[in-house]
């Protein structure tokens, strides 16, 4: 059970995760919401095992860019890599990634979504609701912990500086 909430800001990305791991037993470090060095940060809902996967991947692989093709491309090669380290993998879980200047998510029916604010897991709609409202990530899943029993804090934030193709 979690959420995770971002959203582009004029001169960064944001994302923020709660803390909650399963029914309530909370772990505050390394569960959800990663940033992979300076130009890449990303969150996981579902399945902690990929999740853990897909932290493992970005030590040796990147997306090309954020454009639709290359992140296809790239879930593409983690699902073909997970299949190699763990026999049967399926992958269950979304991701949100901040990285090339977009906010996006894809999840494990290869389905890619830009937005400029977005949230995933079992609180996806008291965060989405409260970043439409103009809450920062850290506020949005805030109100989510405080809405369902689903999401626990305390909340992890990580931000990105913005780069864009043109330098913005």
């Amino acid at each position: 059970m979690t959420v995770i909430a971002g959203k582009i800001l004029e001169d960064r990305i944001v994302i923020a995760a709660d803390s909650q791991v399963t029914w309530g037993q909370a772990k505050t470090e390394g569960t959800k919401l990663y940033k992979i060095g300076e130009n890449l940060v990303f969150g996981g809902s579902g399945h902690l095992r990929d999740v853990n996967l897909m932290r493992l991947f970005l030590d040796t692989h990147m997306p090309a860019s954020a454009d639709e093709r290359d992140v296809l491309e790239f879930y593409a090669e983690y699902i073909e890599w997970a299949k190699r380290k763990m026999s049967g993998f399926e992958a269950h879980s979304s991701f949100l990634f901040g990285f090339d200047g977009k906010l996006f998510e894809i999840d494990s029916d290869f389905d890619v979504t830009y937005a400029d604010f977005a949230a995933i897991g079992s609180g996806w709609e008291y965060a989405r609701a409260a970043l439409h409202l103009g809450h920062s990530p850290q506020e949005a899943v805030q109100v989510a912990c405080d809405l369902t029993i689903f999401c626990a804090p305390p909340v992890t934030e990580f931000s990105i500086t913005r780069q864009t193709a043109e330098g913005a």
